[in-house]
């Protein structure tokens, strides 16, 4: 796949083999044959590039409210996990966090409870190329079949009924990070953790604030990307 850049755009091109058709005119099919420079039928200036996970990430599918780019770069630094990671992902949604796991990690494995979500999962799974994620129907709260695993991340209603499982589950020093909405759930949590051998590191929030330098203008967007959930990081420590 290819991807677009131009007229402050950026389009994702599925198929090559025909010309693409965009509000600021036609790219012929031989300029999406290869990369760099392309102008539009309109005259407007293009570079044509092969598609990154990024660019690829960007369209996924969506069902439920996804874990965004500035919550999912925080679980990745807090836990390292990398290309020898084995890793659980519960209430996988869309996939936006288990697809960025499974680029980074060895295996993931995905547990979504409700089967209208299948379909999307596999799709965006298809969409990122993503060999080494497993999608399973199934409700963690019942237990976790994954042994010796570096990370388990929760996106649930009520993660305090997966420590059980989790601490089973989880390696000497592996790592358990929880994403929630509210303050409330995260209390819960916290005070679950307690007499596991589960211990918490620390609650988080990221609020994203973008800025506009253009020309003489140098200040912040009016607009910013405030709380979309609260962090909960964990390691097995026993």
């Amino acid at each position: 796949m290819k991807v677009l850049i131009g007229g402050g755009k950026k389009y994702l091109v599925k198929d090559t083999n025909m010309e693409y058709h965009t509000v600021d005119g036609v790219i012929a099919k031989k300029d999406l044959k290869k990369n760099g420079a392309s102008q539009s039928s309109k005259g407007v200036k293009f570079t044509v590039l092969e598609a990154g996970f990024v660019d690829l990430w960007e369209q996924i599918k969506r069902g439920p409210q996804i874990v965004l780019p500035k919550d999912i770069g925080l679980i990745v630094i807090k836990t390292g996990v990398g290309r020898d990671s084995r890793v659980v992902d519960a209430g996988g949604g869309s996939g936006s966090l288990s697809g960025y796991l499974a680029h980074l990690c060895k295996e993931v494995t995905c547990y979504e409870k409700e089967k209208s979500l299948i379909s999307v999962l596999e799709h965006n799974k298809r969409l990122l190329g993503l060999k080494n994620l497993k999608i399973k129907q199934g409700d963690i709260y019942s237990g976790i079949k994954e042994i010796n695993l570096d990370l388990i991340t929760l996106d649930l209603a009520r993660p305090w009924e997966v420590l059980e499982h989790a601490e089973k589950a989880l390696k000497l020093g592996g790592y358990l990070a929880a994403y929630l909405p509210n303050i409330v759930q995260v209390k819960l949590l916290v005070d679950a953790l307690k007499g596991s051998g589960i211990r918490l590191l620390e609650v988080e929030e990221l609020i994203e604030r973008k800025w506009r330098v253009e020309g003489q203008v140098v200040r912040p967007e009016y607009d910013m990307l405030g709380h979309t959930g609260f962090l909960v990081f964990c390691r097995k420590l026993k």
